[in-house]
């Protein structure tokens, strides 16, 4: 039902009708802006608001802070160097401007009239109660004073001496490592110290051998160069590689393995190598033969015969139908029953009495 319809049904029962208000004159233009004094000159138009934030746990707090629209200035924070004056703790963004006179009892929001403080020290000056006093409350004159003296120390702080006229200056420009700069009682050293973890070993001694180490190294250069043809990524094969066998025999450094540990640290490593052969099966069919070609004949020296009759042997365990003259002629699949078949008969050789 329109308005006027019900003005009118109003008007006819003797009701009264309430009057028009006059409509507002918009504070805003239609960009958003309000319209207000525009400041033309520092110190002209001042406003003083709340600003909202949040602390990195979550807990939030207000600020009040004065501005000088002209030069954009909290001149209350900067003049402190947004610490409290009170304790003097660096505060950030957890600092409160304080009305030192409070408006209720006439105080104004001049910069006169401003202290900015700490949470902790805000609430030990505002939440006073007069009708419960405990201890002693802060005066205007006591908050003035702690004022003062702290933008005075800030500004001493932030003024820099100059030089006498007379004072020689000298200017060097220094490149390199290992130099020194001298000059009166000051020296500047331009070497970069690094610092490194110096590990004591005693090789042949309490720790593996230099033979034993180097035998390491060839065995960890294999694990890494298996992982590199299968794809992976080198340098986190060699991070693995390195770090798991620190941690099994619980040292620092590999040099560090106890001498007795030498054969277990071998084999163990071996293994490794084993496990991540079949990686490369697919991927580099060529290298994993010749991976396999040399744990072959070591088990063959173990058993102590020589190549002719180690291909005798491949022929009549395997069943093959023409005699090899090399291990390369057999596929992948017998060179692999070929070397469990040496395997085992090293194993039943060692159990004989």
């Amino acid at each position: 039902m329109n308005q006027k319809r019900i003005e009118r049904i109003w008007r006819q029962e003797g009701l009264n009708v309430p009057q028009k208000r006059p409509k507002r004159s918009r504070l805003w233009l239609n960009d958003g802006s309000c319209v207000r004094l525009r400041p033309c000159w520092p110190n002209h138009v001042w406003s003083n608001d709340f600003v909202m934030d949040r602390t990195h746990e979550g807990q939030a707090f207000r600020i009040l802070v004065d501005i000088d629209e002209y030069t954009r200035e909290c001149l209350a924070l900067v003049a402190s160097g947004r610490c409290c004056c009170i304790c003097h703790k660096f505060c950030g963004v957890r600092i409160e401007t304080h009305h030192i006179r409070p408006v209720s009892k006439g105080g104004d929001d001049s910069f006169e009239n401003c202290i900015p403080l700490f949470f902790d020290c805000h609430a030990e000056v505002e939440n006073y109660n007069d009708h419960h006093p405990r201890g002693r409350k802060f005066s205007e004159s006591e908050l003035r004073k702690h004022r003062d003296t702290w933008f005075s120390k800030v500004e001493e702080m932030n003024t820099l001496t100059p030089l006498p006229s007379d004072s020689p200056q000298l200017i060097q420009a220094v490149s390199g490592n290992g130099n020194m700069v001298a000059g009166r009682d000051l020296n500047i050293h331009t070497e970069r110290v690094v610092p490194k973890t110096v590990v004591q070993t005693d090789p042949g001694g309490r720790h593996i051998s230099n033979t034993t180490a180097r035998k390491i190294q060839d065995l960890v250069k294999d694990y890494i160069d298996i992982h590199t043809t299968a794809g992976k990524d080198t340098q986190r094969a060699a991070q693995r590689i390195w770090s798991s066998l620190k941690n099994e025999f619980n040292v620092t450094s590999y040099k560090e393995i106890p001498a007795q540990d030498s054969d277990r640290a071998i084999q163990w490593l071996q293994a490794q190598v084993a496990m991540a052969t079949p990686k490369i099966r697919r991927m580099a069919p060529d290298k994993w033969k010749e991976s396999l070609y040399k744990p072959i004949y070591a088990r063959a020296g173990e058993l102590g015969i020589s190549k002719d009759d180690l291909y005798l042997l491949a022929q009549e365990r395997l069943a093959l139908q023409k005699p090899i003259r090399s291990l390369k002629e057999l596929t992948q699949r017998d060179l692999q029953r070929l070397h469990h078949v040496v395997i085992y008969e090293v194993k039943k050789s060692g159990n004989k009495p």
